[in-house]
């Protein structure tokens, strides 16, 4: 996964060429097939407790962090979706069209910079979101914040009676009775802050919460509804932008580790890969967090790949090494004269290359 090796070809290929990957692992050669029927014997619950270790050693690591000022520590709670093929993938059925699997996150945001997996499920995508949303947070210190996938007014109950902070998204229609407004005090995009109650469905229960209705950069509005009522109106916009992470991870895994295209369609097997896939991006953390190094975890992740078959030490030397380039390059020099009045006219360039 960290080599983002391709096909099962590719894996197999790699080993035969690799002198010391050969007698690292005691193993002349492996034919693809072999890997495949491997990849789907693999034990799912040890993958996947060894992702949640390396989280876990991530987050003790990150806990010292205040979070953001005033807000303090967020995370953003959402789903991506993983094709399958109609055939091969039956095991998986949803529609007539579509055939997956799902990976539900919970996404500690520690600060504007950092950023990591928390709680995380795997699901076929007949399992609405909703239906896991609660295991998936467990935090009193954190404000979790969802999208529109979790509208539900039954959540909202569970998380306020959990006594668990949250920011959520709904609809332009969604049904609010409005209470009373506050005073915006001028708060810039700032629509409409204001006390609502919603019914929730079957117990008519009524629910008390904030509304906050605010604007982008780009004019777009956005509703949203919270039990946080001792932030600003603004702070609570900040909040929700900062669910953005959440997509900015799963774009990580999905292009840089190519997790798109899986290397077996059994069950088992894309199970098991999903997971190796997390333990590759969190191994990328901690090699950027143990090091100390300054770099991104993509660039860690680049510089690895480089690397892979030298010392470790050697990867060090290179992961700190200064910049062989002081200047910052040619400057380019303005013409002298009055600016062009018309735009310049191109005439037709007739080269042959013989």
């Amino acid at each position: 996964m960290l080599m983002r090796r391709e096909s099962l070809w590719d894996l197999s290929e790699n080993l035969k060429s690799k002198k010391v990957f050969k007698e690292l692992l005691e193993l002349k050669s492996i034919h693809g097939s072999s890997i495949n029927r491997k990849l789907e014997k693999l034990p799912t619950g040890l993958l996947q407790e060894t992702a949640f270790r390396i989280f876990k050693q991530i987050d003790q690591h990150h806990k010292r962090l205040p979070g953001f000022d005033k807000i303090g520590k967020l995370a953003a709670v959402d789903s991506s979706q993983f094709s399958l093929p109609s055939k091969a993938g039956e095991w998986a059925y949803s529609t007539k069209k579509n055939n997956g699997v799902k990976l539900h996150l919970c996404l500690i945001v520690a600060d504007e910079n950092t950023y990591y997996p928390g709680k995380s499920i795997l699901s076929t995508t007949g399992v609405d979101d909703k239906e896991v949303a609660l295991e998936l947070v467990v935090d009193q210190a954190v404000t979790y914040i969802y999208d529109r996938g979790y509208i539900s007014y039954g959540l909202y109950s569970d998380l306020i009676q959990k006594n668990l902070k949250f920011v959520a998204r709904v609809k332009m229609n969604s049904k609010l009775t409005i209470v009373n407004k506050h005073d915006i005090h001028d708060e810039p995009n700032i629509v409409l802050d204001a006390e609502v109650q919603v019914k929730k469905p079957k117990t008519e229960e009524t629910i008390a919460l904030r509304l906050i209705e605010f604007l982008d950069d780009e004019s777009n509005k956005y509703r949203v509804v919270t039990n946080r009522r001792d932030l600003t109106a603004s702070e609570v916009a900040e909040i929700y932008r900062q669910r953005w992470k959440v997509e900015l991870f799963f774009k990580w895994i999905k292009q840089h580790l190519k997790l798109v295209k899986f290397y077996s369609h059994k069950k088992e097997a894309v199970w098991n890969q999903l997971w190796l896939a997390m333990i590759a991006y969190g191994l990328c953390e901690l090699v950027r967090i143990q090091t100390g190094s300054k770099k991104s975890t993509w660039e860690i992740l680049k510089y690895l790949r480089q690397y892979w078959y030298d010392s470790w030490d050697y990867f060090i030397e290179a992961l700190f090494r200064e910049p062989s380039r002081t200047s910052k390059g040619r400057r380019k020099k303005g013409k002298p004269g009055r600016p062009r009045k018309y735009p310049k006219k191109l005439k037709t360039v007739q080269i042959v290359q013989r």
